[in-house]
């Protein structure tokens, strides 16, 4: 369930918590081919792209596949993910807001963002985690709002 701070918003640690904070990376110098099958095996639609020291350097996601397999219907399989990957990647932290990332990812057209803290890689949210959180906080709040109207004193008149 939702735990609200003080101003009745949701805190990325939160969901992090709730969510786990499993985070799956490739290297730059794999292949489109090896990138495939990693996102397939794991499930997922995106991948954090990092360098040896494990430093944030992109994103790469299925939509950037989908594009390239479709501008590059042959030997799509060798291009490496160096060359596609979304390069400034826009980030959260642990401390920001549900609201806040909402509109960071709605603002940048985005469905993956990776979560900072301390300058490394805590977590990553899709699309489909800020939806359960706010499905989770809209829960919380009806049930406070009944638990309310319920205790609301009767009009003994």
């Amino acid at each position: 369930m939702a735990e609200l701070d003080n101003d009745h918003k949701v805190k990325i640690s939160t969901i992090l918590d709730n969510k786990g904070s499993v985070v799956y990376s490739i290297s730059p110098e794999n292949t489109l081919k090896q990138m495939a099958d990693e996102m397939l095996a794991k499930k997922i639609g995106s991948l954090l792209v990092t360098d040896k020291d494990g430093t944030l350097v992109g994103i790469i996601s299925e939509r950037d596949f989908l594009t390239i397999v479709g501008e590059h219907t042959k030997d799509w399989e060798d291009i490496t993910v160096s060359d596609v990957m979304t390069k400034e990647v826009i980030t959260a932290t642990s401390e920001d807001t549900l609201e806040q990332v909402m509109s960071l990812m709605t603002e940048h057209h985005i469905r993956h963002i990776p979560v900072m803290g301390n300058d490394k890689i805590v977590g990553v949210l899709a699309l489909g985690d800020i939806i359960d959180a706010l499905l989770d906080k809209s829960l919380f709040q009806n049930k406070l709002l009944k638990r309310y109207i319920k205790d609301w004193p009767a009009d003994n008149q």
